[in-house]
């Protein structure tokens, strides 16, 4: 792989290497869309829209912020597009996003507890039909 790999020098995202392990990289279908992990290691990556369908939103903000301001350049290599990730330390483990391809990598037990997290959908009243 070479170090600043583009996005469209990627012609199936199904074959990227885990940044962790080097092993390869499952793409599944979560609830609200692709999602990527690692069977080895049990890391993966969302994608920022994504992340913001199952965490709740002052989390999501925060951390973006967190990783445009105060982000430092990650030894792990972001795998669709090889350009370093952005780490924060956001408890434990450290959360890496990639300013390029807005991925947010993390280990799976914290994918999860975003999951879990994420408030209920609201249910809206039918509206109302004008009289006239």
């Amino acid at each position: 792989m070479t170090p600043m790999r583009r996005l469209a020098d990627v012609s199936c995202l199904a074959a990227l290497p885990c940044p962790l392990c080097g092993g390869a990289l499952e793409r599944g279908q979560g609830r609200k869309g692709l999602v990527w992990f690692c069977p080895d290691c049990h890391a993966g990556a969302v994608t920022l829209p994504i992340l913001r369908q199952v965490a709740p939103r002052p989390f999501v903000n925060q951390l973006w912020q967190a990783v445009l301001r105060a982000g430092r350049a990650s030894a792990l290599m972001c795998p669709a597009c090889g350009y370093p990730f952005r780490e924060v330390a956001n408890g434990d483990p450290r959360i890496k996003a990639c300013l390029r391809c807005y991925w947010v990598w993390m280990d799976t037990d914290r994918i999860d507890a975003l999951a879990s997290t994420a408030p209920a959908p609201r249910e809206l009243a039918p509206p109302r039909r004008r009289q006239h």
